[in-house]
C-alpha cells in the first residue's frame, strides 16, 4: 500500500512542480555535466498518471546570430518545411540523444532517430512531418556556447495558435551538430492545477525515504551564479522571503500545470507558500543545466526526494530577466508528462484519423480477443483462461503433428488426432506462413510499430490475435520504388522474395484439406466423420477458433496486395486479374499470386 501512495504521489508532485526550484547539481560544459536523459520506468507511476492538460503565453523572439542558435533554427526551419526525415539528420551528431517526453524512452543514435520520425509522424511537434502538418511558431530563444533553450508554440498551417500547445526544448549543440534534445510540452486542459497537492501534503511524511529512480550523470556544484539559480536554492531551503525577492514586483509568472498567470509578487509568493506546505522538506528542484544571458535564462531540472531523482519529474523552465534590475519578470515552467505518456497512443490515433477503415481490424480483434478468451456461450466450450486440461492436451496434440509431418512419418510420438480437425489447422498455419510473403512491408524507410517478422511468428501461435493488431498498426505504403536491399535482413529478404513459397504453402494446404476428407480411415467416411467433426466443435473453444480465423484471414488476405504491388512498380489499375485473384481467392488465390507476381528490382542489378 506505501509503494502505491508514493508512485501516485510521484505523478501527484507535477502540478506543484512547475513553479518550485531546484538547487544547481550541474553548471559545467555540457560535455562532462549533462545527466543521461534514460530514466527508469515505474509501472505503477506509469498506471496512475491519468492526469495533465495545458495553457501558455508567449514572446516574440529576437534572432541571435550565434551558431549554435542558428543551427537549432534552421533545424525548426526545416522542420516547419515538411523537410524529408533522412535529410534532417544531417543536424544530429551520430550519437544523438533525442528525448521527446511524449515518449517512455531517449531516442539514441541517427538510425533510430530516423525509425522514430517515420513511426511518429503527426503525433508530436519534434516528430511530425505530414503535408498537414501544424506548424512551429518560437516564442522566445536563448543560447550561449554549446546551449540552446527554446520556448515555442504551434499554429495550424493559416496561422492561428493551438490552445495548449507550449513546448520547452533544451538543445545542446557542438559545432554545427546537435548533440542531445531535450523537449517537454504543456499538459492539456483541463490543467491539473491543485490537484495533488493536498494528497502530498497528507501522505509526505510517507514518502520522504522512498525513491523512484532515475539515472542521471550529474556533477556537484554549489555555486549559484544566476538570479535563476539563486531561486531555485531559496526554494529547496524554503526561504521563500529571499526567493520572491528575486523577482520584479510586477512579474508574470506561469505555471503551465495551471490556467492562469500569476501576477505580481503577492500572488506568486502566495502560490510559492501554497506548494511549500504541500511538499516534503526532502523535495528538491534540481538544475541539471543552465544556458544564461543577461535578458533570459533556460533551465533543465529534475525533482529528487532525500537526493534521489524521481522518475518522470524532469522539465524544463524559460525566465525573462529585467537587465536593469537583474530580478526574474517573467517565466513559464513545464514538468514532463508522467506516465502514462501520450506518444505511441497519439501515433496510433493518427492513423485511424488518417485510415479509418482501421477501426474494422480493431474492432474485430477486440471482439475477437474478448470470444476466444474470456466469454463463454459464444463460442463452444469453455473459455481459454479456464485453463481445461482437455483443451491444452489438443494443442500439444495439434502441433506435434505441425504440417503433417509427424504421421505422415508415422514417428512414434505423433498423436492421433481427428483429421478433420488436423487438416483445419494445418491449413490455417500454412495460410498464416504465406503472409511472409508481404515482408517488404517493413523496411527501414517503412517501420512499423509491431514489427512483421514477429508478428509472422506470433500468426503462427495465435492466427488473428497477431495478424489484425499488425493490420491496425502498420505504416502506410507511400514508396514505389522498393528494392531487395531495403527488406529488414537477409533472412526475411530471401523468405519474402522466394518464389516457390506460394507454390509450397498452397501444396501444404491442399494436402490439409485432403487429410482431413480421406486421413485416418477409421474415422469412417466424409460423412461420418464430418459428422463426429461436428460434435467436437460443438464442444470445443479451439477447434471453432479455428473456423473463425479461416473466415478472419479471407477477409483481410487482400490488404496486403494493393501496396505489395505498389513497391513492384505496378500502376493502381494494373494487372487487374493477378489482383483480384489474390485478393478475393481465399488461400489459393494469395498462393498464386506469391508465385507469378512481379519481383522487387535489386539495387545491384540497377547498378
Amino acid at each position: 500500500m506505501k509503494l502505491l501512495i508514493i508512485a501516485f504521489c510521484s505523478v501527484a508532485i507535477q502540478p506543484a512542480v512547475a513553479f518550485t526550484a531546484p538547487h544547481n547539481k550541474n553548471n559545467v560544459a555540457p560535455s562532462s555535466s549533462r545527466r543521461s536523459m534514460v530514466q527508469t520506468q515505474n509501472p505503477i507511476s506509469a498506471f496512475f498518471d491519468l492526469f495533465n492538460p495545458s495553457n501558455k503565453l508567449s514572446y516574440s523572439a529576437p534572432i541571435s546570430p550565434t551558431l549554435e542558435q542558428s543551427v537549432v533554427t534552421s533545424f525548426i526551419n526545416d522542420l516547419n518545411a515538411q523537410t524529408p526525415p533522412a535529410d534532417l539528420l544531417q543536424y544530429f551528431d551520430d550519437e544523438i540523444n533525442y528525448v521527446d517526453t511524449a515518449y517512455y524512452n531517449p531516442v539514441v543514435g541517427k538510425d533510430a532517430l530516423l525509425k522514430h520520425w517515420l513511426l511518429h509522424t503527426n503525433s508530436s511537434p519534434l516528430s511530425t512531418f505530414s503535408a498537414d502538418k501544424n506548424q512551429i511558431v518560437v516564442d522566445d530563444i536563448v543560447s550561449t556556447a554549446n546551449k540552446v533553450c527554446v520556448m515555442y508554440h504551434l499554429a495550424t498551417v493559416g496561422g492561428e495558435k493551438i490552445q495548449d500547445s507550449t513546448h520547452i526544448t533544451f538543445y545542446y549543440v557542438s559545432g554545427e551538430m546537435i548533440q542531445q534534445v531535450f523537449d517537454v510540452a504543456e499538459p492539456a486542459s483541463p490543467k491539473p492545477g491543485d490537484s495533488g497537492l493536498n494528497l502530498l501534503k497528507t501522505v509526505s511524511s510517507l514518502i520522504s525515504d522512498e525513491t523512484i529512480v532515475m539515472e542521471t550523470e550529474t556533477s556537484q556544484d554549489a555555486s549559484a551564479s544566476t538570479v535563476v539559480e539563486q531561486y531555485f536554492e531559496a526554494w529547496n531551503k524554503r526561504d521563500m522571503k529571499s526567493a520572491i525577492s528575486l523577482f520584479t514586483p510586477d512579474c508574470q509568472m506561469r505555471d503551465l500545470q495551471y490556467d492562469d498567470a500569476f501576477s505580481g509578487r503577492d500572488e506568486f509568493e502566495k502560490h510559492l507558500l501554497h506548494v511549500k506546505d504541500c511538499l516534503p522538506s526532502s523535495f528538491a528542484f534540481v538544475v541539471d543545466d543552465i544556458v544564461a544571458t543577461k535578458s533570459k535564462a533556460g533551465v533543465l531540472w529534475h525533482v529528487e526526494n532525500n537526493g534521489d531523482p524521481l522518475a518522470f519529474t524532469r522539465g524544463c523552465s524559460f525566465y525573462n530577466i529585467d537587465e536593469k534590475s537583474g530580478l526574474i519578470k517573467s517565466g513559464f515552467e513545464i514538468p514532463e508528462k508522467a506516465p502514462p505518456k501520450m506518444g505511441y497512443l497519439n501515433t496510433i490515433k493518427s492513423k485511424f484519423e488518417t485510415e479509418p477503415v482501421r477501426f474494422i481490424p480493431a474492432a474485430i480483434w477486440v471482439a475477437y480477443m474478448y470470444i476466444l478468451f474470456i466469454s463463454d456461450g459464444i463460442l463452444p466450450g469453455v473459455n481459454a483462461l479456464a485453463l481445461e486440461q482437455r483443451t491444452w492436451e489438443e494443442v500439444r496434440d495439434l502441433s506435434l503433428n505441425f504440417f503433417l509431418v509427424a504421421p505422415l512419418l508415422n514417428l512414434p510420438f505423433s498423436p492421433v488426432v481427428h483429421p478433420m480437425l488436423e487438416g483445419v489447422f494445418n491449413l490455417l498455419l500454412a495460410w498464416a506462413a504465406m503472409f511472409a510473403g508481404f515482408l517488404s512491408d517493413e523496411r527501414k524507410d517503412k517501420p512499423n510499430l509491431l514489427p512483421f517478422g514477429p508478428m509472422l511468428v506470433g500468426m503462427q501461435f495465435l492466427t488473428s490475435g497477431f495478424l489484425l493488431p499488425y493490420l491496425f498498426t502498420r505504416t502506410i505504403e507511400t514508396n514505389s520504388e522498393v528494392y531487395k536491399e531495403d527488406i529488414d535482413g537477409e533472412i526475411q529478404t530471401l523468405v519474402a522474395e522466394w518464389r516457390p513459397l506460394g507454390g509450397f504453402l498452397g501444396f501444404v494446404g491442399t494436402a490439409s484439406i485432403f487429410w482431413g476428407l480421406f486421413a485416418r480411415p477409421e474415422f469412417g467416411g466424409f460423412s461420418e466423420r464430418y459428422a463426429s467433426f461436428g460434435d467436437l466443435l460443438s464442444i470445443d473453444r479451439v477447434g471453432s477458433s479455428f473456423l473463425v480465423d479461416l473466415v478472419i484471414f479471407a477477409v483481410f488476405q487482400s490488404w496486403f496486395v494493393d501496396d505489395d504491388l505498389k513497391r513492384r512498380g505496378v500502376e493502381e489499375d494494373g494487372l487487374p486479374v493477378l489482383r483480384n485473384v489474390a485478393k478475393f481467392i481465399p488461400i489459393f488465390g494469395l498462393a498464386a499470386y506469391l508465385t507469378v507476381r512481379p519481383p522487387l528490382p535489386s539495387r545491384k542489378s540497377n547498378d
